[in-house]
């Protein structure tokens, strides 16, 4: 378990994070959105005991970071967004360095090296230089760093930063095996995926939360409208669609196809489908259209 309790920090005299209260259940995966300069790179770095706070804790399994820093520390895993890589040294040098650092004893390390391999599917790069490795291998080696331990608290700010969409999906699925066994924060300017990832989705503007929801449900926020998309063959089926109880507006977007919007409290499907068996008509699609992440991020960061 993460209590973050109105956790604040201040740059000459300037709030930069203003009282970020946050309880983490062990196993969750969250994901830390905001737009660039709100806070997110240093709520993180507060969380991962390597930037104090001004004001407020951070506790991690009861103990308070600020006074247990070396025990709290030993329980976190850490990737900064400057991915820290030596190009000149190969992934085993790189991996033995981060060994010694984190005080793993020889008779764990084959354990801890055999572990990082595995999970971070760096095996066939193990020999190599880190400097010719691909953007996605070097966001591997940096995951591998930060799990030797095998900490029960995963920190990951930006780890698909700079990646095409085949590396983002491979880092993405590496992360969501991680999170199978530890409680995983991640931020990222990707949001779509992040829904694929995190269980629950934190929004940060100028400092602030302003969103604490899971995916689904932080769709639904500043909603007044539910839409209902529909493909229909048959007669008459724009004059009499405009017809049926609940409907605000019904357009047609193209041939057969059409837009159905009513009050978000009510959902049209079933009535739809009723109007269809009576009219005879064949309905090739029907769905419910949801308000898409980007949007609701622009509306709670909108200034």
């Amino acid at each position: 378990m993460i209590v973050i309790d109105n956790l604040s920090k201040q740059f000459n005299g300037k709030f930069v994070v203003e009282n970020i209260n946050l309880k983490i259940k062990q196993g969750e995966i969250i994901g830390l959105l905001g737009p660039n300069g709100a806070g997110k790179t240093t709520t993180l770095r507060m969380i991962a005991g390597v930037l104090p706070p001004t004001y407020g804790r951070v506790n991690i399994n009861d103990l308070d970071i600020k006074d247990n820093e070396y025990e709290v520390k030993k329980l976190i895993g850490f990737l900064p967004e400057n991915n820290p890589l030596f190009d000149e040294l190969t992934v085993e040098e790189y991996l033995e360095f981060w060994i010694k650092i984190k005080g793993i004893t020889k008779e764990n390390k084959k354990e801890a090296i055999d572990f990082v391999v595995e999970n971070c599917g760096i095996g066939e790069v193990f020999y190599r230089l880190i400097g010719e490795l691909s953007k996605g291998y070097r966001q591997r080696v940096g995951l591998s760093q930060a799990i030797l331990t095998k900490p029960q608290v995963l920190i990951l700010d930006e780890p698909t930063e700079g990646l095409d969409p085949n590396q983002r999906h491979e880092i993405a699925s590496l992360i969501r095996n991680l999170g199978k066994e530890r409680t995983v924060i991640i931020s990222s300017h990707v949001l779509s995926e992040l829904t694929r990832i995190v269980s629950r989705m934190v929004v940060i503007h100028k400092g602030k939360i302003v969103a604490d929801e899971t995916p689904d449900n932080l769709k639904k926020i500043g909603k007044k409208t539910n839409v209902v998309e529909v493909e229909i063959k048959g007669k008459n089926v724009l004059k009499t669609l405009k017809k049926i109880s609940g409907a605000v507006e019904v357009e047609e977007k193209k041939p057969d196809w059409y837009i159905i919007t009513s009050d978000r409290k009510i959902d049209l499907r079933e009535r739809v489908f009723k109007m269809a068996v009576s009219q005879k008509w064949l309905i090739l699609t029907m769905m419910m259209k949801e308000k898409e992440i980007e949007e609701v991020f622009a509306q709670l960061t909108n200034n």
